[in-house]
């Protein structure tokens, strides 16, 4: 009886003797909210309010890169929004083309191929793409393997003559949905607090081109920019920097709703389904429009 309980008692203490797998590491914690590189940052003040807009250099380098360089240079400081069109964009910098001389033209930046890991879908159809979505808290469009920047209100942009390789310095904001500019300019950030403040600006035209002459001109040219700042001056740039380059006691921190993120599936949910509101709701749409839904963003409290 003995001999016969050894192989039992053995196989026990086998069993005991084998290492138990370490128990797996939890999860790490979602964060819900990204905050912007300082480098990203820029902080625009014109006469009707402060414009946060964080930069997008992964879809457009070398747009974000002269736009870096110009606003270290002092480019915009004093200039203006030249172009300020209802439903459509705001444009500012230098508005006639014989003072851009100095600066490269750059190649279009519209879109890029972009594996699809990171892209979140919105979740239901769209007029111009196959797919419509956010990619760190910017709103994209994919199509067979591109993907690229949405002209929301709102969105950063860089104008060009007719050539597609012609942008340099000259950007713009769309302050209606422009959807229809989407792959045909570069976008290369985003308004993420002040957009209020673009809205607020003076309708404006540029000038005309019967008017360029008396700019070039050296006789008429002084008369001709003090006249037309008179007429630009209440959509004055007051300046513009990035944050990077602030004293970094007075640097201003922001940060974005992640996307992914719990936090922006939830409000994406609740902005498309509003029957919770029954005294106003008879058919909700259960679907958004993404120009409708910008990524939240907030200031960080000073340290």
């Amino acid at each position: 009886m003995f001999k016969r309980l050894l192989p039992a008692l053995a196989l026990v203490c086998a069993c005991q003797s084998i290492p138990q797998p370490a128990p797996s590491e939890a999860p790490a914690p979602e964060t819900p909210w990204r905050e912007v590189a300082a480098d990203n940052l820029v902080i625009l003040r014109t006469r009707t309010g402060e414009v946060v807009i964080e930069l997008a250099p992964e879809v457009a380098p070398q747009h974000v890169a002269q736009f870096r360089e110009a606003v270290r240079a002092n480019l915009y400081n004093g200039e203006y929004f030249y172009r300020v069109i209802d439903g459509h964009v705001a444009q500012a910098g230098l508005e006639f083309e014989h003072l851009l001389e100095d600066w490269a033209e750059l190649p279009l930046e519209a879109e890029r191929a972009v594996d699809p890991d990171g892209f979140v879908p919105l979740g239901n159809e769209d007029l111009f793409a196959s797919q419509v979505g956010h990619r760190d808290g910017f709103a994209v469009g994919r199509e067979r393997g591109q993907e690229w920047l949405l002209h929301c209100p709102g969105a950063l942009g860089m104008a060009r003559n007719a050539p597609p390789d012609s942008s340099s310095t000259e950007f713009f904001i769309p302050i209606g949905q422009r959807r229809y500019l989407d792959r045909n300019y570069t976008i290369f950030g985003r308004v993420i607090s002040g957009m209020a403040h673009i809205n607020r600006l003076e309708r404006v035209e540029p000038a005309g081109e019967e008017e360029i002459g008396a700019f070039t001109d050296p006789d008429t040219s002084e008369q001709a920019f003090a006249a037309r700042a008179q007429a630009l001056s209440a959509n004055e740039i007051l300046s513009i920097g990035l944050a990077a380059d602030m004293p970094e006691d007075l640097r201003p921190r922001w940060e974005v709703m992640a996307t992914p993120g719990t936090e922006w599936e939830d409000l994406k949910t609740s902005k498309r389904d509003y029957s919770i509101y029954d005294a106003f709701v008879v058919t909700p749409p259960k679907r958004v429009d993404i120009c409708t839904l910008p990524v939240p963003a907030r200031a960080l409290p000073a340290d």
